[in-house]
């Protein structure tokens, strides 16, 4: 599509000396089911006259690679010199919204897939802008015109300008409607394995790198918040007297979900909490256990629950089967523990505020502090720092930790930096759900699957957030999400769901609903596959016609030398392949089973994301995410006794350690299709590789996770 000039919203503009370019694209936002277009952005280009160029990311980086990945687009197309280009984080504007709705969002994987393109488009035309200047101050002929390392160069004379020194020249050219893009073959940056940006990288290594709890300022005080423990406990009565007479105590206040604490240092703020003698009122949801809540969703698991997929006649091919494989799967509560805990600072000065906070829902955010404050969006300065990792919880839909921090902030005369605990974090909610599952596959003579049964009981994640429109009909996108839409080739479905309520709210979690539908589907396919007796690796691509996920399964088995394991006493080898945010991901894992315990030794993994913009980035999020499954596949689980997390902290709420990260081998197959996401996708395919694994090794099937071996 050319980018015709009625497309840009905002031309060139002198500000500060500095030319500033910003592109708009019309995107049909997933949101509006109608024909409305709904503008979304590309990128941001600003060029000083003394040749500083300044990429402004609306992007949350929290580890990802979003920066780097973006900026190699643009840094390609326009031929800046990469070394010296900068990076700043983008303010609050329609021109960075995401393709699913009227917001700034940093999730689903779609960072990349979604805004690349657009990302070379704006270096593109900012380089044919600059090289028509230069040819116009020269008198030549733009193929006599040539740009590198952010100059453009006579070809002929070997005469030199900066691209800064054109900046008055390009302020006021037309954007060019169809700018050309370098074929991938002529790309210094682009499909070529690049390092993190050097200020990127360095300043994380010197800890120059501001995340948001190292938000300083002129008379910045601290804040700490008494929570309840059960969940949807409330307030009867507090008396904070014997806190108040602590040192550096300032002020202490009820808020909607607790007490804040506000003190000069953030200690005495944390010491405070345990000297408010507070009465609670716990509600009945201190009655219940997960026990409890497992009872709940085994009573709806033999009920009819709303329809996900029916297509076929599973009566029929269930009726007429030669064999019937059945499997019931429990999935627990998940936190997303990220590293730096969570935290926003707040300055309410009246008829304006400023917020400072690593969020990956800026937008939604900032509305929600002018909403409390009683402003206008437009009166809040919104400044997004760097994330101390995400997965999801930054991008909280009831903004919790956010609230906390404006109503601790609001009409008070300091900027307040509230800080939950880990303990906060880990007991507080917005976690992944907790799954009950339940599977049946009608398999024929030759062991083909003629009909996919299955029900899946859970909380919805979508349901009343911004992103609601993906739960339709009493149907959860993180229900279904990998499930109906799984890519064997079977005649007959019947699946459902149910929707329970909970005082315990949950949230998306890196790779969402595919974390409950992989190993699901990729479990009791593996079953399948052992009844027919036939190889797992070929009894998938016998059930499949994607050849991509052929390909992809022939490249894993390539790569793990398959067809030559060995068999070991105690060790196996278990395969899995999951389509998800545009990619496919197929792994196979290598688990050695000791008497209580196992270890995955070895995970190969093959990915296809259609092309490699960058390939280290790439296999970097394979690792990451490998690992950041591996947690959840051995360890990690919320369980609830009495309305109350029984889990605190990562002594009790265990993650992948080094000593469990197993070796990697990562293979890219660029099929040239449309690209897709990255950042989640190597999480689902670990779950039931493991799981298949395991039973190669001992015989037993495990159904849940984390694997528990007896």
């Amino acid at each position: 599509m050319g980018l015709s000039r009625r497309t840009f919203l905002k031309n060139t503009a002198l500000v500060s000396s500095a030319f500033i370019v910003g592109f708009y694209l019309p995107v049909k936002a997933r949101a509006d089911e109608g024909a409305k277009e709904i503008l979304h952005p590309n990128a941001f280009i600003k060029i000083d006259a003394d040749n500083t160029i300044t990429f402004l990311m609306g992007q949350a980086e929290m580890g990802q690679g979003t920066y780097t990945a973006l900026a190699m687009c643009i840094a390609d197309e326009l031929d800046a010199d990469w070394e010296a280009v900068h990076f700043q984080a983008s303010g609050i504007d329609p021109v960075y919204n995401s393709v699913f709705g009227p917001w700034m969002l940093t999730a689903g994987s779609t960072s990349i897939s979604t805004k690349q393109l657009e990302m070379r488009k704006v270096g593109a035309a900012v380089n044919e802008m600059l090289k028509k200047a230069a040819a116009q101050k020269w008198d030549a002929a733009l193929s006599d015109i040539k740009t590198e390392n952010s100059h453009v160069i006579h070809i002929k004379t070997g005469d030199k300008f900066t691209y800064g020194e054109l900046v008055s020249d390009i302020k006021t050219m037309s954007i060019p409607e169809n700018p050309e893009l370098k074929a991938l073959k002529d790309c210094s940056l682009i499909g070529k394995p690049t390092k993190r940006h050097p200020s990127e990288a360095w300043a994380k290594v010197t800890g120059q790198t501001e995340y948001g709890i190292d938000v300083r300022m002129d008379n910045l005080k601290y804040a700490a918040v008494l929570h309840p423990a059960v969940f949807g406990a409330t307030i009867v009565s507090f008396d904070p007297s014997e806190a108040l007479k602590r040192d550096g105590i300032l002020k202490i206040k009820q808020i909607p979900t607790g007490i804040a604490v506000i003190a000069e240092h953030w200690f005495q703020a944390k010491e405070a909490l345990n000297h408010i003698n507070v009465v609670w009122d716990k509600g009945e949801f201190a009655k219940i256990s997960s026990e409890d809540i497992r009872k709940e969703y085994d009573a709806l698991l033999d009920k009819p629950g709303a329809s996900m997929r029916h297509d076929g006649n599973t009566a029929k091919a269930f009726k007429e089967a030669h064999s019937i494989i059945s499997a019931d799967y429990e999935f627990p509560f998940l936190a997303h523990a990220p590293m730096e805990p969570l935290n926003c600072t707040v300055h309410h000065t009246g008829d304006s505020a400023k917020m400072w906070t690593g969020g990956q829902v800026q937008t939604v955010y900032r509305n929600v502090c002018a909403e409390i404050l009683g402003l206008k969006p437009e009166a809040v300065e919104y400044n997004n720092t760097f994330l101390g990792g995400g997965f999801g919880r930054r991008a909280a839909a009831n903004a919790d930790y956010i609230k906390d921090a404006i109503y601790t902030a609001k009409d008070e005369a300091w900027p307040i930096m509230t800080l939950w605990t880990r303990e906060d974090d880990i007991r507080m909610g917005n976690y992944r759900p907790m799954y009950k599952n339940k599977a049946r596959l009608a398999l024929n003579q030759y062991g083909d699957i003629t009909a996919f049964e299955a029900k899946v009981v859970g909380q919805p994640v979508v349901k009343d957030t911004i992103l609601g429109f993906l739960f339709k009909d009493g149907v959860d996108w993180a229900q279904w999400d990998g499930l109906t839409d799984h890519p064997y080739s079977i005649a007959n479905h019947d699946m459902q769901a149910h929707s329970p309520s909970s005082p315990i709210p949950v949230l998306w979690w890196r790779s969402v609903g595919h974390t409950q539908t992989a190993p699901l589907v990729e479990g009791i396919v593996d079953e399948a596959a052992h009844k027919a007796g036939i190889d797992p690796i070929a009894y998938r691509i016998s059930m499949l016609d994607d050849l991509r996920c052929i390909k992809l399964l022939l490249d894993v088995q390539r790569i793990s030398d398959w067809k030559n394991r060995k068999k070991e006493k105690n060790v196996g080898y278990g395969v899995a392949i999951v389509k998800s945010f545009g990619s496919i991901v197929a792994q196979v894992a290598k688990v050695k089973v000791t008497k209580n315990d196992f270890k995955v030794e070895n995970v190969w993994c093959s990915v296809d994301c259609g092309f490699a913009l960058n390939p280290l980035n790439i296999e970097n999020q394979m690792i990451s995410g490998i690992n950041f499954g591996l947690a959840a596949t051995k360890y990690s689980e919320i369980t609830i006794k009495n309305g109350e997390a029984e889990q605190n902290n990562f002594y009790d709420y265990l993650v992948t350690r080094i000593s469990d990260a197993p070796d990697i081998q990562v293979s890219i197959v660029n099929s040239g299709e449309k690209i897709g996401g990255i950042g989640e996708t190597a999480v689902p395919p670990i779950f039931p590789a493991v799981a298949n694994a395991i039973f190669d090794a001992t015989g037993k099937r495990y159904h849940s996770l984390p694997i528990k071996i007896s």
